[in-house]
């Protein structure tokens, strides 16, 4: 009698060739009324299952994180990350209540006929809040933020998280031309931007991190860096540091995004190639005019979110 083996997450490790020097251990699972911390308003009948990052040496946790498990047949959707170490940072912290009102008014004013676009962790994050239509629906491969210290187990973390998050290779050349529209100049980008819209009604949500996440995966074509500034409480204070430490590096084009009450992470631009790519005409960096982005019309901002339509090609000129 031949049966099939159900691998759940409880012992994804086994598939691992070597070990990593962390660990995802669950910690808890349930709906949202189980877990009244998650600022999100996630649908009732979701199951939601908390796990911690943990180091193998200790056991210590570094990090936090509540996963949607729509089923088996979908692959598991961060919904939040938080860290728990100032060295160690698998992931960009996520901005639950920022999301939360992004999701509340997707809910309210895309149509149902419309279709999302965005980074991929974003476009399968409103999808399992809203419900809304999204062009990317797959974990695919993502920039891993390892300290030196790990470099040597790099392919053992690639394993852990290709099997722990069931990274897919199918549709990365998709993904890939919407890397190709964000790291374009602003005008060719937003042209490519319509060409994969195919004509359907769409929108697109761009993150500040996003900025940085697609330096990683463009580097030839996007040079972008950041660096945290602790809160003093003064903020005409942290305002002089943060821009006498930019005027030192010779950076003029930047943006700063607060972490809760203690710090704030200011994103700059290397250089003027950057400066011009769509991406950052999206973003409030530098002389920020989003009005004058051809074939792109703002529509809304929550904290470090911003929404646009693709503007169809017959779009009225006002």
């Amino acid at each position: 009698m031949i049966g099939f083996l159900l691998i759940d997450w409880a012992g994804y490790d086994l598939l691992l060739p070597d070990p990593a020097p962390y660990r995802y251990e669950l910690i808890a699972d349930g709906t949202i009324a189980n877990f009244p911390d998650l600022a999100l308003s996630v649908p009732q009948n979701l199951t939601i299952r908390k796990f911690e990052a943990r180091l193998d040496k200790d056991g210590s946790a570094f990090a936090e994180l509540y996963i949607a498990d729509p089923g088996p047949e979908v692959a598991p959707i961060l919904l939040d990350w938080q860290n728990r170490s100032s060295e160690l940072a698998l992931a960009i912290p996520s901005r639950t209540e920022d999301l939360d009102q992004l999701a509340e008014a997707v809910k309210l004013h895309i149509p149902e006929d419309a279709v999302m676009l965005g980074w991929w962790d974003i476009n399968r994050q409103l999808h399992a809040l809203t419900g809304v239509r999204i062009f990317y629906d797959a974990n695919f491969p993502r920039p891993l933020f390892i300290p030196p210290a790990w470099d040597d187990d790099l392919n053992a973390i690639e394993s852990l998280e290709r099997v722990f998050w069931r990274i897919s290779e199918n549709g990365t050349e998709d993904f890939g031309r919407f890397l190709d529209a964000l790291s374009s100049e602003a005008e060719a980008g937003s042209a490519m931007l319509k060409e994969i819209a195919e004509g359907r009604k769409s929108f697109i949500v761009v993150q500040l991190s996003d900025v940085y996440k697609l330096a990683l995966t463009r580097p030839n074509l996007v040079g972008v860096g950041y660096r945290d500034f602790a809160v003093s409480g003064h903020i005409h204070d942290d305002i002089i540091q943060v821009k006498k430490w930019l005027g030192e590096q010779g950076f003029s084009h930047y943006a700063v995004e607060s972490f809760g009450i203690a710090k704030k992470r200011v994103y700059y631009l290397k250089d003027s190639m950057t400066a011009n790519t769509l991406l950052a005409h999206m973003l409030p960096f530098g002389e920020f005019n989003p009005l004058a982005l051809s074939g792109l019309k703002l529509v809304a901002n929550y904290g470090s979110y911003w929404v646009y339509e693709i503007e169809p090609e017959n779009a009225a000129v006002d």
